[in-house]
């Protein structure tokens, strides 16, 4: 099952999306530099886990399998769980840790560009498929992190006195940015209890191709900034 929603629409979350894993594999390839030998074997681990984890949800989510509600909560509900848990997992890791030292922090920051695409949701909001109370303040964090993430890396580029404080407060913004969406996400969904009475609700979010967006590409930027924050923090 698949969302009415522009082929346009559909094709620029899916490439976006793919655009975004293959420039975390760029970054993490790059920065692995600092573990030797074992740079190569990092890189090609990093490769398959990223594309193994963006087909896993797009597969599925084409089959409609998150949407599904299963006992007491949906699958997408159980994904979110689990995923966080091994991204927690991840963050922790010595390993990931020491290339996460040496990722270069200008393009940690201005990976993030990517996020302008959340103009989407106004799109959405317009067609009735997204609740105005997701697509405005999920929109506009978006958008402004999106837009500032260039200037922001090319100040931290250029050594200005207050780009590393701005770096900080930057990523905190865009964290902010993304529980917010997370919360106003959950909240408004429809299974198993709708905690905002939310109309439309947020359901669409379990299916293709915004599962997308839910279960990769958000988990997948909130981990970034967490990373960005641990080197900038090194720095103070």
């Amino acid at each position: 099952m698949a969302l009415a929603i522009p082929t346009l629409l559909t094709n620029s979350v899916v490439l976006s999306s793919f655009a975004f894993l293959v420039l975390v594999w760029l970054m993490f390839h790059k920065s692995a530099k600092k573990l030797g030998n074992g740079r190569w074997k990092f890189s090609l681990f990093t490769a398959i886990v990223l594309v193994g984890w963006f087909s896993l949800v797009f597969v599925l989510g084409r089959m409609g399998f998150f949407a599904l509600n299963p006992l007491v909560a949906p699958y997408i509900l159980i994904g979110f769980i689990v995923l966080f848990g091994i991204l927690q997992k991840v963050y922790i890791s010595s390993r990931v840790g020491n290339v996460a030292d040496a990722i270069y922090v200008p393009w940690i920051i201005g990976i993030q560009t990517y996020r302008i695409v959340g103009v989407g949701f106004f799109i959405l909001y317009a067609r009735g498929v997204l609740p105005g109370a997701f697509a405005f303040p999920a929109g506009i964090g978006d958008i402004l992190v999106g837009i500032t993430a260039p200037f922001v890396a090319v100040f931290y580029y250029l050594k200005k006195s207050f780009s590393l404080r701005l770096a900080i407060i930057w990523n905190i913004i865009g964290i902010i940015d993304l529980v917010v969406a997370i919360g106003v996400g959950i909240l408004g969904y429809p299974r198993p209890l709708q905690v905002l009475p939310l109309k439309p609700s947020t359901d669409p979010f379990s299916l293709f191709p915004l599962v997308l967006i839910s279960l990769f590409a958000v988990p997948l930027a909130l981990l970034l900034h967490f990373l960005s924050l641990r080197v900038l923090r090194r720095k103070l």
